[in-house]
């Protein structure tokens, strides 16, 4: 799980599952929505994406005049609730909220994958997203990813990778780039971010891939030491740190990201109605306070280009979890 300040918590904690509707006239009802809106979260409460959709919920709710209902689905690495979300009737008042581990690497780790994202699900807006770092520990003596590489083709297997958990971004993102670099090392995945860290400082994790929020602590007490950037730009919080897309690995440029899509079918005025409200909300000034509290950028793609992305990187994860035999434990 990636990190949050506690004020970022703090200010979450006023949010409740239903939230109120705005006081809009009979008369001036849209014909959508007609009833409370079912916000799912495939993640447990208390989690990250569960904080982040009941934030989103309040000013939704204010925009559409109706209440917004935060359900916790959790499951299966988010299949359980985007499950429900794609056997949703398509008519906007079931929409879900998640990462991009949750809809685009999860279902490939099963066979067959249990639905298919860009055939099943029509993408509403992302909300957030951001690069994540590469950082080593200071039992590497490599001080640039290509001296890394250099360092993992020579020995293959010496280094320990850990991660969040099997088919997790921090994992499947490291293993298109060893796919990419031709280099191997010894997966250590754990539950969670503490246990991660925990294995990181006492020398049994000698790389992982982390979120720029949770990497700023390492670097700055100097045991850990960030080597490149995974994701479509540069982290403005270490400038210095190159894409490995722009280095070593040419086809890595992947985010992680959160976003909402709909049930397929869902009419496209119902789409662009949701896809307009939720960027007015990410793109204002609280929307992007709250962004920069945990590091990472609004990114409201036009819709063209957000289904785009979505077939992309479907494609690209699947690939490579194929390629690497991934499957969930």
């Amino acid at each position: 799980m990636r990190g949050i300040t506690r004020r970022f918590l703090l200010g979450a904690a006023g949010s409740t599952a239903a939230i109120a509707p705005a006081l809009v006239p009979a008369w001036a009802q849209p014909a959508y929505p007609t009833r409370a809106v079912s916000l799912v979260s495939p993640a447990a409460p208390g989690s990250q994406t569960d904080i982040f959709s009941r934030t989103l919920a309040a000013p939704l709710a204010q925009r559409l005049g109706r209440p917004v209902v935060v359900e916790n689905r959790p499951g299966a690495g988010g299949i359980v609730g985007t499950l429900a979300t794609v056997r949703a009737a398509p008519d906007g008042h079931t929409i879900l909220y998640a990462s991009n581990s949750g809809f685009l690497i999860s279902p490939h780790l099963r066979r067959p994958p249990p639905y298919n994202t860009p055939r099943d699900l029509m993408p509403i807006a992302i909300t957030l997203s951001g690069p994540s770092v590469i950082v080593v520990n200071q039992n590497v003596a490599a001080t640039t990813i290509g001296d890394f590489v250099t360092e993992l083709r020579a020995n293959p297997g010496k280094y320990n990778l850990g991660s969040h958990g099997v088919g997790a971004f921090s994992h499947v993102a490291m293993e298109m780039f060893m796919a990419q670099t031709r280099t191997e090392m010894v997966h250590l995945p754990y539950n969670g971010g503490g246990p991660l860290g925990a294995a990181f400082l006492s020398g049994d994790v000698h790389v992982a891939l982390l979120d720029v929020l949770t990497a700023r602590p390492l670097i700055a007490s100097g045991r850990g030491r960030v080597l490149a950037t995974v994701g479509e730009r540069r982290s403005p919080i270490f400038p210095d740190a190159p894409l490995v897309s722009e280095t070593v690995a040419p086809g890595l440029a992947m985010d992680f990201w959160l976003g909402l899509l709909a049930p397929a079918g869902t009419p496209i005025e119902i789409v662009e109605r949701l896809h307009n409200e939720i960027n007015a909300i990410t793109m204002g000034a609280e929307g992007r306070a709250r962004a920069a509290e945990v590091s990472m950028l609004t990114d409201p793609l036009p819709l063209p280009a957000l289904r785009a992305k979505v077939e992309r990187e479907w494609e690209e994860w699947g690939r490579v979890i194929r390629d690497r035999n991934i499957l969930s434990t």
